[in-house]
């Protein structure tokens, strides 16, 4: 439509295979190993439900009880990014303009019994992803909702963004203390990323972030609602991608619940808001990421 072209594979994870503007690539476009492999994490873009980022080894406890979940990202012990990104999602509606997804899963055993969907509308400038989750089971359930867009990564590629704290993690890559944000990690200017190496996960999260591709002259604005006020920036080094997720909740956010994984004081009681929200029998939560080309 317009400028923009969006491809989408549902069956290998509800994922984005490309996001183009006048023919150029704003997201790593995913090749044979996505298409033919079904390999998601060679994907442009997929979607995280009902959870964002790791839970450490598989673990949290939730209303009193120990709640496990299947590792599923070997060689690591930890669940990460819930289940819709390993997983066909249904078409429910497509159209040139609008396409919507759907997803329909229950973890036995957990209080994870859920319905997500994602509704994609295409303008000729602009691409809106709303993502959803219903809890569909008898009883509360924890959720969280987030977006893993893997950016197309040139030499000069630059960063803005405006975040207030940054989690420091361990050698498992599991957050355990929240720092102010460092002053060479400041990105509320554009920031050149060719020097960095991260992979970590930043509160205070303003909600907007642009990209510029100055050897094209290409920028992309991204804009969330003010549900993800968390943002986990990843940039490996000898890749030719980088990753700027929004999310509603911290990495291992279900295990600071209860004042754990360093997120809590010395009653367990937690001292920063890990953002995971507790939906009653039907509730939904829902938000819109809006990517804006020029």
């Amino acid at each position: 439509r317009g400028a923009l072209e969006v491809a989408l594979v549902p069956e290998v994870g509800g994922a984005l295979a490309r996001f183009r503007f006048r023919g150029h690539d704003l997201m790593r476009p995913g090749g044979q190993a996505l298409i033919e492999g079904g390999d998601v994490r060679a994907a442009a873009c997929y979607p995280l439900v009902p959870f964002s980022g790791r839970i450490a080894d598989g673990r949290f406890t939730f209303e009193g009880e120990t709640i496990r979940l299947e590792p599923n990202f070997p060689p690591e012990p930890h669940a990460i990014h819930g289940q819709g990104w390993q997983h066909p999602w249904e078409v429910r509606h497509a159209s040139e303009r609008w396409v919507e997804l759907g997803f329909r899963h229950r973890v036995a055993g957990t209080p994870l019994d859920y319905e997500a969907r994602q509704s994609f509308r295409l303008e000729d400038d602009a691409l809106e992803v709303e993502i959803r989750v219903r809890n569909t089971g008898e009883g509360p359930m924890p959720a969280g909702i987030g977006l893993h867009p893997y950016f197309v990564r040139s030499p000069g590629v630059a960063l803005q963004t405006r975040v207030s704290h940054m989690w420091l993690a361990d050698e498992r890559n599991i957050p355990r203390e929240r720092v102010a944000l460092p002053e060479h990690l400041d990105f509320s200017s554009p920031r050149a990323i060719a020097s960095l190496e991260l992979d970590n996960g930043f509160d205070g999260f303003d909600g907007k972030a642009q990209i510029v591709w100055p050897e094209t002259g290409r920028r992309l604005t991204l804009q969330a609602d003010p549900l993800f006020d968390r943002l986990v920036i990843y940039i490996p080094p000898d890749k030719d991608f980088f990753c700027v997720e929004p999310a509603s909740h911290a990495n291992n956010g279900f295990n600071m619940l209860d004042g754990g994984a360093d997120g809590g004081d010395a009653d367990g009681q937690p001292e920063v808001d890990p953002g995971v929200r507790i939906l009653a029998p039907g509730e939904v939560l829902a938000g819109t990421i809006r990517f804006e080309a020029a």
